[in-house]
């Protein structure tokens, strides 16, 4: 009776490995590598410090926290800083807030005080928007879906992933590209105007994932298969970038260790000495760099060693995948 349950079990597994390898290499995408600028619109007015003003504390005295949401002020949509600003000045009597925080729905009433330029504030500081420059890593042209950065756009104050209303990733001109020291990760410097490539639905913890809306990544190359998590392994393999290039070149790189934390499951190391001499290693806007072995896409660069910029570390593709799958795109 063990042995026969024994036999089941293993055969349950080797089961499970081969849907999940079929599951990966039915999936092809076409490996991109192109810097694109990315705006990001919060999900709400996201709440990262207070302050006085003419002594007052109107936010921290009703009760507001830092990582708020304020979602509404007055029964209305809270769209910008700006527009709750404006609001908040027509009604020195004090407004009501409704807001998110945590899991939990609540609403709130501020007074605020008067400042010095004449103008009726609450002492909040309120994010509404965030923007940079990354990588996409692949287009998946059965679903017209993209992935981009391999890790999530967090909050500089606060830390926390954005919960993200909207975005765009938008044509990049690249300018110039400051070479990574020891202690001094270098960057992609660029600007981007609004043309606009592709709508942004979801920032996660593998990357954020959106809809193309042109034919620009369509074109960049052939489609290949997703290699299964447990198929990756150390050794050889390169990524594509543009930042030295009109298109995306190959650069070689090392996977040295495979790991368990997400967004850091790949270690990689950059050993294409054009590469080194160019950035120095990985710079940052490199993030989303896509990562090719033995013909399939394995996974995307995510950080770099501050004190060792020529490594750092990856996402794995599969992870990436799974989080598309499970998108409202």
């Amino acid at each position: 009776m063990k042995k026969f349950s024994f036999n089941i079990f293993l055969c349950f597994i080797i089961s499970m490995c081969l849907i999940q390898s079929a599951y990966a290499d039915d999936i092809k995408v076409i490996p991109i590598g192109k810097a694109v600028g990315i705006r990001l619109f919060t999900d709400g007015l996201l709440v990262v410090g207070t302050t006085d003003v003419n002594g007052k504390n109107a936010a921290r005295d009703s009760g507001i926290k830092i990582n708020d949401r304020i979602k509404e002020v007055n029964g209305k949509r809270a769209a910008s800083s700006e527009e709750l600003s404006e609001i908040v000045n027509v009604h020195p009597e004090g407004v009501t807030l409704g807001i998110t925080r945590g899991n939990r729905e609540i609403e709130v009433y501020a007074v605020p005080a008067l400042a010095e330029d004449n103008v009726y504030r609450l002492g909040l500081w309120v994010r509404d928007s965030a923007a940079g420059i990354g990588t996409v890593t692949y287009y998946n042209p059965s679903t017209k879906n993209f992935a981009a950065l391999g890790h999530s756009v967090n909050d500089v104050d606060t830390g926390n992933i954005l919960s993200v209303r909207s975005g765009n990733i938008l044509s990049c001109d690249i300018l110039s590209v400051a070479k990574s020291k020891k202690g001094e990760p270098g960057e992609i410097n660029g600007v981007f105007e609004n043309d606009k490539i592709g709508s942004v639905y979801l920032n996660s913890e593998v990357g954020i994932f959106g809809k193309a809306e042109s034919d620009e990544f369509s074109v960049l190359g052939g489609a290949v298969s997703v290699a299964p998590a447990n198929e990756i392994k150390t050794g050889d393999a390169y990524i594509l970038s543009d930042a030295f290039t009109v298109k995306p070149e190959k650069y070689s790189i090392r996977i040295s260790k495979i790991t368990d934390d997400a967004d850091k499951e790949l270690v990689i190391e950059i050993t294409d000495s054009t590469l080194l001499e160019k950035s120095g290693g990985i710079v940052q806007g490199m993030s989303g760099s896509p990562i090719i072995q033995n013909g399939r896409l394995i996974g995307a660069v995510t950080h770099v060693l501050v004190n060792n910029p020529k490594r750092g570390y990856g996402t794995i593709a599969q992870s990436m995948i799974d989080a598309e799958s499970h998108a409202d795109i």
